[in-house]
């Protein structure tokens, strides 16, 4: 799994810059909160990863049954008091539809994009999450 680390730098203030292999991703928080607002901050980057985990599972399934898909539009809500502390948070994706899309492929759509890798860390397994500094574990978090 070597291919898939993520290295994190800090350029300055709140800035993060990512690297992933060829691509480099940049966050930072909102002015208000100290940031400078030149990218999206970490919570909003979080919800794009899984609003966009759902897109390319759909516009997959639409392919594959050579459906139209240039016109569905999906939302992303998350319905959360407190990102730190709600213990059950609630997030909902919202699909339009064109009107002309065929009904009997609506369910079968669902069944398939919902079936998200990113959104199942979520709900479906027991996530470890553990820290190492400078080599020794510090701490690990675990559902």
């Amino acid at each position: 799994m070597t291919e898939d680390k993520l290295t994190l730098t800090l350029p300055s203030g709140f800035i993060t810059k990512i690297q992933v292999g060829e691509f480099t991703l940049l966050t930072d928080y909102p002015k208000d909160r100290g940031g400078s607002g030149i990218a999206l901050n970490p919570w909003r980057l979080f919800l794009a990863a899984m609003l966009s985990c759902h897109g390319v599972n759909l516009a997959k399934y639409c392919y594959q049954q050579g459906l139209d898909y240039s016109q569905i539009e999906v939302n992303l809500i998350p319905l959360v008091e407190d990102c730190k502390t709600d213990e059950f948070p609630e997030y909902q994706i919202h699909v339009r539809l064109p009107p002309d899309f065929p009904s009997e492929h609506i369910q079968p759509m669902v069944d398939f994009f919902t079936d998200c890798p990113v959104a199942n860390h979520l709900v479906k397994l027991k996530t470890i999450l553990k820290t190492f500094v400078n080599g020794k574990l510090i701490c690990t978090h675990a559902r």
